[in-house]
């Protein structure tokens, strides 16, 4: 086979394998969820806090659509977390800006 085919093919396995792995809205509200859950885990140690925190945060993200804005470009997605609401409550928090490749989020801004 010549250089120009192997590459080829290797294009081709790349951008299925990018596409097939592509995580969706709902991968991320679970994504930040457990993110909310872990976080309390480290601050309390209190398995019923975390638990109480996982839930209401996946509760807010699954009733306003706003809040959480996914830009699929179908090989990877673009997500950005608003941060308006937690901004309303006098905290001064940037929007969060999610890379989500290969079933992974990769934060890549926006986090202080």
């Amino acid at each position: 086979m010549s250089k120009k085919l192997i590459i080829y093919c290797l294009g081709i396995f790349i951008f299925l394998m990018l596409s097939i792995t592509n995580p969706s809205k709902s991968d991320f509200d679970q994504y930040i969820s457990s993110y909310i859950r872990d976080y309390v885990m480290q601050i309390s140690e209190d398995n019923d806090t975390a638990n109480l925190a996982s839930g209401i945060s996946f509760l807010i993200l699954q009733s306003n659509n706003n809040i959480i804005k996914h830009d699929n470009y179908i090989i990877f997605s673009r997500f950005k977390l608003d941060a308006s609401m937690i901004r309303t409550f006098g905290y001064n928090a940037d929007d969060i800006v999610i890379l989500g490749v290969f079933n992974k989020f990769i934060p890549i801004g926006g986090i202080n």
